[in-house]
């Protein structure tokens, strides 16, 4: 239910406010958009800090963090099936990096178990430095394919420099032929130069079509398929079941909030958008409070709960957001977005939260149960570096094959991460209250 509100009401109402104030794309991207697939881990953070005052929150994203990354691009790969997209490796790279300095960021916070005001401020100022990096962004891929490109010419020279072929008249000409190469490849390079940064006006037009492209995939794509809300699938079987399931669920929401994607209903976005947060809200607390009194049934730790449970139930807007933009050829944007969504649901979604938690607070310092979260993290470190290397080894290609390894190791970090929560390597954490 919460991806039905944030894919049907909140997501078209970010993209509308990032509209009518006139943020760059990748700015907009960044955060509205950031906020909109992010926001059922936001809201479990938030009532996992507030409320519960447990784990569950910080559990919650770790395990969509690993379960975007590694799941979801399961996912998308074998919904593709029998296409194969290429991946370009520089948005990954950039997203991977920004990724991994905030990991290692949150396994120094959390490895003495006590947040302090402070260090929730420095995961706060990660994402705005991310921020930063997306805005500057095409001046810095600028540099990096240049770098890249030299990079790879001194190790070719270095190559074909050690031993010099003699191929006429005694004369090695290896040094000849590689200058031309050199020279052809500054030509190639200067003229993609000239030709990305020739007109500022025709990219923004050729970014903005872009924009409503993809919009126009990811929010009209129901109404064609689906039609009206009382319109049933025309399909039987599990489609029809799953409509009856959550008819109720699409009829309070379409009562309570107003769509904006329609015509008529445009200009009551801000509405849409505040009662859309409240609903998210409401549903976030009721999926935390379900999950908790189920954990604590079955003497299960709540971290263990975040880490399975809820991580792939917050993950459903990614999940449906990806597997649109994959199947319609925008590889590089699904990848990057679930990258980039991760670095905003540690560093913002646990940032915000925990400053706010340890500011109002009369101990001043917020503290995680849960000792195992650090190796858990840990282990997140390396399904990152594990996610980049399938792609490097795969050649930059997503297909069904890629996929399925992607699923395998995010169920190798689910039993590992599980097993760290329930003591399986030692008496890590403590036992859960009776």
């Amino acid at each position: 239910m919460i991806g039905i509100v944030c894919h049907d009401y909140f997501v078209p109402s970010l993209e509308i406010i990032s509209e009518k104030i006139k943020l760059p794309p990748d700015i907009a991207g960044a955060t509205f958009m950031a906020i909109g697939t992010s926001a059922p881990e936001l809201f479990s953070s938030i009532t996992g800090s507030f409320i519960t005052e447990g784990d569950i929150g910080v559990g919650t994203i770790i395990g969509s963090a690993v379960f975007n990354i590694v799941g979801v691009t399961g996912i998308v790969g074998i919904f593709l099936w029998k296409t194969e997209l290429d991946i370009d490796w520089y948005p990954i790279a950039r997203d991977c990096i920004a990724y991994g300095v905030t990991v290692f960021t949150l396994i120094w916070i959390i490895e003495d178990n006590i947040i302090h005001w402070w260090e929730a401020v420095v995961l706060l100022f990660i994402f705005v430095l991310y921020i930063i990096i997306i805005y500057f962004n095409r001046t810095i891929e600028t540099w990096s394919r240049d770098l890249a490109e030299r990079i790879h010419e001194r190790n070719w020279c270095r190559c074909y420099n050690t031993e010099e072929s003699p191929l006429l008249n005694g004369k090695a000409i290896v040094p000849e032929i590689m200058e031309s190469q050199k020279r052809d490849r500054r030509l190639e390079r200067d003229s993609f130069s000239v030709e990305f940064t020739a007109s500022k006006e025709e990219e923004v037009l050729h970014q903005e079509s872009m924009g409503r492209k993809l919009s126009e995939i990811l929010w009209s794509g129901e109404h064609t398929k689906n039609g009206t809300l009382c319109t049933s699938p025309t399909e039987g079987g599990w489609k029809m079941f799953w409509w009856l399931v959550l008819y109720p669920a699409k009829l309070i929401f379409f009562l309570t909030i107003p769509d904006s994607r329609k015509p008529k209903l445009y200009s009551l976005f801000p509405l849409t958008f505040t009662v859309s947060v409240l609903w998210i809200g409401v549903l976030s607390y009721l999926a935390v409070w379900m999950v908790t009194i189920i954990g604590y049934t079955f003497n299960v730790p709540d971290s263990v709960s975040g880490l399975t449970i809820l991580a792939a139930g917050t993950s459903i807007p990614e999940i449906i957001s990806s597997i649109i933009v994959a199947q319609n050829g925008y590889g590089n944007m699904a990848i990057s977005n679930l990258v980039g969504s991760n670095t905003f649901d540690i560093s913002f979604c646990l940032g915000a939260p925990w400053l706010i938690k340890t500011l109002i607070s009369e101990k001043g310092y917020l503290i995680v149960f849960s000792s195992a979260l650090t190796y858990t993290t840990a282990t997140l470190l390396l399904t990152l570096i594990a996610f980049v290397l399938v792609f490097v080894f795969s050649g930059w290609k997503l297909n069904r094959t890629v996929g399925l390894i992607y699923f395998l190791l995010y169920g190798v970090f689910v039993i590992i991460a599980c097993m760290y929560e329930m003591n399986v390597f030692g008496n890590i954490n403590a036992e859960t209250c009776k």
